[in-house]
């Protein structure tokens, strides 16, 4: 039974038609294999690539025990207490403290100095009203007894003018002597002038009485009035000396009291340092482990960005003009069957200098006539994983899509089928030599 059975298979495989179809299938096979490398420019070696975070300590101390470990994917962006001080230096707030004490204490020593200025002017005040007031009511008084004074004046003047008047008739008739009518009329003389004189007072009192009443004092006796209002002049200035000094200390203990806040910010950040880590990325590498002691600018961490990965390709210089910043790429990770697409987002030539970024993983040195070329990954959260460490450093194959039509590259393939290239370049070496 097995024999017929393997008799059977050979007769099969000895038909000729059986002989067409599995040239044809091992032609469809070889072409389909072959198939890429025509329609596409294919890399000959690629990695998946990514930028770095670096985190350093701003300040000598200790790392805290929940710092991430190597391979944690940051999946939120909340702080992180990553370092601790040994010894704060508070010595600034202190001396802040101590200005903003002295500071209240000045603005409050002032206050009770207004105060008590102000008391002592309102006693002054009331003084000064009180001597004006009995300088009005004193020469008031004055005043009655001058006008009463003209009065009786004017009254005996009015006499002495009968009298003289009198005499002067008695004089003429010859029943007075002269010297009676002389002595009369120089007794109306003197009276005349004291009536002059008490009128003129009377003005003076008037005048005096009318300045004493806006708080004018002519008396060369009232001294004690120029005193009062001299102590209440010299208030004044000292009030406003207190008033500027109040203000001043006012806005220094405002200034103070915002500084104190801002120092006490600063220094409860050198106490701990909390700082947002940025989202979607895994730790990289840590510098030291939790609990050990770190020097200011001294690295922490590296966070590897898992949403802007690349893949770094290297390609020959002739495809150089063909590839363009922004064309399409297709990037497959060794090992996988997902294909997908980025974009070429930067051209390197093989004489160009080393890239001074962080990278994750590490950028060899170009061969001879080679380029570099970076296509963006899309971000993906199925490989966004802390294990795999975001598949950062993976080898990856990655294709350039041809045009219909390249000469050059069907030129190239056949000078390799043919060997002319090798036989040209013999050819040269020899006319070199």
């Amino acid at each position: 039974m097995g024999g017929t059975r393997i008799v059977n298979v050979e007769r099969l495989v000895r038909k000729r038609y059986a002989r067409i179809v599995l040239a044809l299938l091992l032609v469809g096979v070889a072409g389909w294999a072959f198939l890429p490398y025509v329609t596409h420019r294919v890399a000959a070696s690629a990695f998946v690539n990514s930028e770095l975070v670096r985190v350093t300590a701003p300040f000598a101390g200790r790392l805290s025990q929940t710092l991430p470990h190597k391979g944690d994917l940051i999946d939120t962006s909340a702080s992180w207490n990553l370092v601790e001080a040994l010894s704060p230096d508070r010595r600034h707030l202190l001396d802040l403290q101590s200005q903003y004490a002295l500071a209240r204490e000045t603005g409050a020593l002032a206050r009770r100095q207004l105060k008590e200025i102000a008391a002592l002017d309102s006693e002054l005040a009331n003084r000064l009203k009180a001597y004006q007031l009995a300088i009005l009511d004193q020469i008031r008084h004055e005043a009655t007894e001058a006008e009463a004074d003209r009065t009786g004046c004017l009254q005996e003047l009015s006499q002495r003018n009968e009298i003289g008047l009198r005499m002067t008739t008695l004089t003429e008739t010859g029943l007075a002597s002269p010297i009676r009518s002389a002595e009369a009329h120089a007794n109306r003389e003197a009276a005349s002038t004291r009536c002059a004189i008490a009128a003129a007072r009377l003005d003076v009192i008037k005048v005096e009485l009318d300045a004493a009443g806006r708080g004018v004092f002519l008396r060369a006796g009232n001294s004690g009035v120029t005193y009062i209002q001299q102590q209440r002049d010299e208030l004044l200035f000292r009030q406003q000396e207190l008033e500027a000094r109040a203000l001043q200390e006012n806005a220094r203990v405002s200034q103070l009291a915002w500084e104190i806040d801002a120092e006490r910010e600063r220094t409860a950040r050198l106490d701990n340092y909390r700082t947002a880590l940025p989202k979607r990325h895994v730790v990289w590498s840590t510098a030291a482990s939790p609990g050990t002691v770190v020097t200011e600018g001294q690295t922490i961490l590296d966070l590897a960005d898992c949403d802007h990965r690349f893949a770094v390709v290297e390609l020959q210089e002739r495809d150089f003009e063909q590839i363009r910043t922004g064309d399409t790429a297709a990037v497959r990770l060794v090992g996988s069957d997902e294909w997908r697409f980025g974009l070429v987002q930067q051209i390197r030539g093989s004489a160009a200098r080393t890239d001074n970024r962080l990278f994750a993983a590490q950028i060899p040195s170009l061969g001879p006539a080679a380029i570099s070329v970076e296509v963006s990954l899309p971000a993906d959260d199925a490989h966004a994983d802390g294990a795999s460490f975001c598949d950062i450093g993976r080898l990856a194959e990655v294709r350039f899509r041809r045009p219909l039509f390249d000469l050059a590259f069907v030129a190239a393939v056949w000078r390799r089928l043919t060997g002319a290239g090798d036989s040209r370049n013999a050819s040269n070496v020899a006319a070199g030599g």
